[in-house]
């Protein structure tokens, strides 16, 4: 019964973030555009061809990559399958948060972080996407577990050779597990350094040895494989989370700090994919953090240096833009992040003065209510490009001879559901980004002028406007088909529209270079970078399947 009463808290976050995952997998949301991407490469290459430089602009590490392309042999390549490992870390790292929490943590703060981690909005998105988030926040994890129980027996060789494995197994299943490497690595030195004794010496000297060893040969392995051009893009999209170093002005002070709230608040751009916990008053809760680390410090300077020196290596890095401190890709910072929020707030309660412990009801008031309420916000599945029932419908719809025009955008995501719709890849035109000059988008439609059923499929993005306005004055809307985002965003809904574009006198209503198009302000870099992916995709699809035709 006691056991009961002490637990009954825990293993009710426990249930409630494995339920809110399972219904996130089981929503069986189409795949988004990076996530085609992805799956496209473990769906259609060896697994040998896996371990060097993937196609469509992507990075994984080789040990998600090698356990997907396993589970996608004995269960297939549908979206369920490929999410099955994302889903299987995220629930996993429950329960191994769940034993740092109780191993760092005391009292109510225990059950408080398990709850934060649990509900955390970006962790279960993260664990249902075909993308190595998840398995990223389990690696960190694991890397943070191990060192706590060698820590606990500092002297124990056989400990020590499990240790060595879990952190040598986790750099080729996270890039950068890295840093969490070096800083519980650091942790463990101190700690041994602490115990004076030879076999923690000699404990230490193993794991460290194997860890350095593991990381070094996964981290060559990874900057082999991205490509110049590869390593170039991904800088240039990840540009903001480069810290300005040095620092030229008071804005660049402050950088650090601001990236902080922005983990606790919203990184910008579809919740899925910012990393961003949603938090009201998310300044407040890295005040919490900071209060968490000096409490960690105070009471046991292993913990705090073990969950310290990861972010410290990160906004290192950072500084060198060598690895960006911003969104999904922070995301395996965030158990970390939690765990000292849970000890900053236990400790900001327990410690007020006694004048200013009329505030404490505030303060847990804030601290629960904030989590909670971004929690119920973001509980239900979140549609994004959801594709899959529109070329549902359209198969069910299309007939003998249909031609087809994708949108650049929705390049990826079509190509990996053409072969589940015995699509003709001999009759589709695959449109091409035209950023700096819109008016390539007409042209492209140009291509498919004269025929009488054409299926344009697209994504919600600014230019369906002009295309379906320019297709509407050259041809007639025979159907449409639509599917929303869920929030309802525009920008990620997903549309077929079927025209007839065969009437010779319709053609004179307009033309690729007299329709009228808004040319918006392009921003610095995207000249450059903005359309590298869909080029790269262009490339492979000529290269890796038949060459598509603009007419039969």
């Amino acid at each position: 019964m006691a056991f009961s009463r002490r637990h009954l808290p825990l293993l009710l976050f426990a249930c409630a973030g494995v339920g809110l995952r399972l219904w996130h997998y089981f929503s069986n949301n189409s795949l988004w555009k990076d996530e085609a991407a992805l799956a496209r490469n473990i769906v259609e290459r060896s697994t040998l061809e896996l371990l060097g430089p993937l196609n469509h602009v992507q990075v994984a590490p080789p040990g998600f990559l090698l356990i997907e392309k396993g589970v996608v042999g004995l269960a297939g390549g549908g979206e369920l399958a490929l999410r099955l490992f994302p889903l299987v870390c995220g629930i996993a790292g429950i329960a191994v948060y769940w034993r740092v929490a109780s191993w760092t943590l005391t009292g109510w703060a225990v059950p408080y972080a398990l709850g934060l981690f649990a509900l955390a909005a970006p962790l279960i998105d993260f664990s249902v996407q075909v993308k190595p988030y998840s398995s990223d926040t389990l690696a960190s994890l694991l890397v943070i577990w191990a060192a706590l129980w060698q820590i606990r027996q500092p002297s124990d060789l056989r400990r020590a050779a499990m240790v060595a494995t879990v952190g040598a197994g986790a750099a080729w299943l996270s890039h950068p597990a890295v840093f969490v490497l070096g800083g519980a690595g650091i942790a463990l030195g101190v700690a041994a350094l602490r115990d004076r004794h030879r076999d923690a010496v000699k404990a230490v000297m193993l794991i460290a040895g194997v860890w350095a060893l593991s990381a070094g040969l996964a981290s060559a392995l990874a900057v082999q494989n991205a490509t110049p051009s590869v390593r170039d893009y991904m800088k240039w999209f990840w540009t903001d989370g480069f810290m300005p170093f040095p620092p030229r002005e008071l804005a660049d002070l402050r950088w650090v700090w601001e990236r902080l709230t922005l983990v606790f608040g919203i990184f910008g751009g579809a919740r899925r994919t910012n990393g961003g916990f949603g938090y009201q008053w998310s300044w407040l809760f890295v005040v919490f953090m900071v209060v968490g680390y000096l409490a960690f410090w105070r009471r046991h300077r292993e913990t705090a240096l073990a969950l310290l020196l990861p972010l410290l290596a990160t906004l290192t890095a950072a500084a060198l833009h060598l690895y960006p401190f911003a969104g999904r890709a922070v995301g395996f910072l965030l158990p970390g992040f939690l765990l000292t929020t849970a000890a900053g707030v236990h400790y900001t309660s327990t410690h007020l003065p006694p004048r200013l412990q009329f505030g404490v009801p505030v303060l847990l008031a804030l601290s629960v209510g904030a989590p909670l309420y971004a929690a119920l916000a973001a509980s239900s599945p979140e549609r994004m490009q959801h594709l899959r029932p529109v070329l549902e419908s359209v198969a069910a719809r299309r007939l003998h001879g249909d031609v087809f025009y994708v949108y650049y955008e929705a390049n990826r995501a079509f190509m990996y559901y053409a072969p589940r719709f015995n699509t003709d890849l001999d009759r589709v035109v695959f449109g091409r980004c035209s950023i700096l000059d819109p008016r390539g988008y007409l042209r492209d439609v140009d291509q498919v002028r004269g025929q009488a059923r054409v299926w344009v499929v697209m994504y919600g993005v600014p230019e369906v406007m002009t295309l379906t306005g320019y297709l509407d004055a050259i041809g007639t809307r025979l159907d449409s088909i639509e599917v929303r985002a869920t929030p309802d965003r525009q920008l990620n809904a997903a549309y077929a529209f079927l025209y007839d574009l065969s009437d010779p006198q319709r053609f004179a209503n307009a033309s690729a270079e007299t329709f009228p198009v808004l040319t918006p302000p392009v921003r610095v870099g995207l000249e450059r970078w903005g359309c590298y992916p869909a080029l790269a995709d262009i490339r492979t699809l000529v290269t890796t399947s038949r060459t598509p035709r603009g007419s039969p």
